[in-house]
């Protein structure tokens, strides 16, 4: 066989392998190609390409223009791909009008809302005009595209527009009532508590505060909405001198009276509340997309909790508080546990003078961390057994919304006897962490074992293998907690 010399090159989506005898053979096949190298050919040289040819050529020039972000890019890539599915090897220059609403059903057929329709509709339109620009195609081959395909594009981006305003000023219009009916739905399916229908309620005010007659419900007016959230008072509803003024008014008020503003977290509540309300509405078909999708929470500003004070201590446990609540309070203080560790331990989970709890991680692997009782609890153990009617040592851990309520109650009753933001349930476990730093001669992995921080880059994590526990450490560190013990 004889042998032939072969020259690869690739440039810009270009793919070209050249046989040659001579060096010389080959610098003419270069300079012959060169010129064609990195541009499209117009159509004086007979190109019709394809959609899988047209694109890296079609990159070139956005790369070129740079007027397109990086997302740009990504939808751009995005259509490509379907567009050469669906046209497979079919030239530009042959596709009609009548071609374009089958591509749509097609992307109707895969599942896509409107609107993501009509956005890439636009791309195809801006690929088509490219081309035009390019003279790909000549004035008379485009006259058919022209007329018939991008007025089609038009049609259906008009059509879509209709719809879409449609559906919004019948939203816009029922609000109320829609609002309502998915209040409904969230107490008879979701069993909503008192405080998430509250949530609810409010959340509907500040929507309508800025909702008007031309409002359109897209991804900009809750875009705008999560901006302009940040600037109202934090007690906007509570008085007339806010909520009864345009937000412009409001923004001037702001300047003379400094008020406090929502935080983060209220803001992020009222965004979510929107977005499943949306979500409602899609259920019940009265929408086809979510214009909540793509909106990204505020970073919410964290308060650090801060232990408690002897005397803040002395006050708690001085109060009179109902037991089921002092109880907790006081097995957090000497366990140093979360409270949805505390609420989660059943009553067979104490034993052998240890409370057993039982931990998931990331990878939803179960762990058991043991933390032995200190004797100041034991009698208050021993009356949680008797005295609740559930499996749970605390309340009942198997009712959907405990777990968040307790929270709240036990919260609530402790800033009334110590009214202090930076101060709540946590602050028993901020106790307890400081203690066996401060007071007692446990060692690092020890008293990080007992806190149940991650062992996760640790050489140390086999600590959660319960035959390497060394429990008589365990013990002798709590042991050595010397909190004033309270009745």
């Amino acid at each position: 066989m004889e042998d032939y010399n072969m020259f690869k090159i690739e440039k810009d989506g270009i793919k070209l392998e050249l046989e040659y005898d001579t060096e010389e053979e080959l610098l003419k096949y270069i300079q012959a190609i060169q010129p064609l190298m990195g541009q499209v050919k117009d159509t004086n040289t007979s190109y019709y390409p394809d959609f899988f040819e047209l694109e890296p050529h079609f990159f070139n020039y956005l790369d070129e223009i740079k007027e397109k972000s990086n997302e740009n890019f990504r939808h751009y890539g995005i259509i490509f791909t379907k567009l050469q599915s669906f046209f497979d090897t079919k030239s530009v220059v042959y596709i009609e009008g009548e071609e374009l609403e089958d591509f749509k059903i097609h992307l109707k057929n895969e599942g896509l809302d409107d609107i993501t329709i009509n956005t890439y509709m636009t791309y195809v339109k801006d690929i088509l005009n490219y081309c035009k620009n390019k003279k790909i195609i000549k004035q008379s081959d485009f006259k058919k595209l022209e007329k018939k395909l991008l007025d089609k594009i038009d049609m259906l981006q008009n059509n879509t527009l209709k719809e879409t305003t449609n559906r919004n000023n019948d939203i816009f219009v029922n609000l109320d009532k829609y609002y309502n009916e998915f209040m409904e739905y969230k107490k008879n399916f979701d069993k909503i508590s008192y405080s998430s229908l509250k949530s609810y309620k409010s959340s509907l005010l500040y929507l309508k505060y800025f909702t008007d007659k031309n409002t359109i419900f897209n991804f900009s007016f809750f875009k705008d909405v999560q901006k302009k959230l940040q600037e109202l008072p934090s007690n906007f509803f509570k008085y007339e001198k806010y909520h009864t003024k345009s937000f412009n008014e409001v923004l001037k008020m702001k300047k003379v009276e400094n008020f406090d503003t929502l935080n983060s977290k209220t803001i992020n509540n009222h965004m979510s509340n929107y977005n499943k309300f949306f979500d409602y509405l899609i259920y019940e078909e009265l929408l086809t997309d979510n214009p909540l999708n793509n909106i990204k929470s505020l970073a919410e500003e964290e308060s650090e909790k801060v232990e408690y004070s002897q005397e803040d201590l002395d006050k708690i446990f001085s109060s009179g508080m109902e037991k089921k609540y002092f109880n907790m309070c006081k097995f957090a203080l000497y366990a140093g546990l979360r409270i949805q560790e505390i609420l989660s331990i059943k009553k067979d989970d104490i034993k052998d003078n240890l409370i057993h709890i039982t931990l998931e991680d990331t990878s939803h692997k179960k762990h058991t961390r043991v933390i032995p009782i200190h004797k100041n609890i034991l009698d208050l153990i021993e009356y949680q057994k008797k005295h609740n009617p559930s499996d749970y040592l605390f309340f009942d851990f198997s009712k959907k919304e405990e777990p968040k309520n307790v929270g709240k109650l036990v919260n609530r009753r402790l800033r009334k006897i110590i009214n202090d933001s930076n101060k709540s349930f946590h602050s028993f476990r901020k106790n307890f962490s400081q203690e066996i730093e401060l007071n007692t001669n446990g060692e690092e992995k020890t008293k990080k074992y007992l806190l149940g921080h991650s062992f996760k880059n640790d050489v140390t994590h086999s600590i959660y293998n319960k035959n390497k526990i060394n429990i008589e450490k365990l013990v002798d560190c709590i042991k050595q907690i010397t909190f004033n013990y309270w009745n």
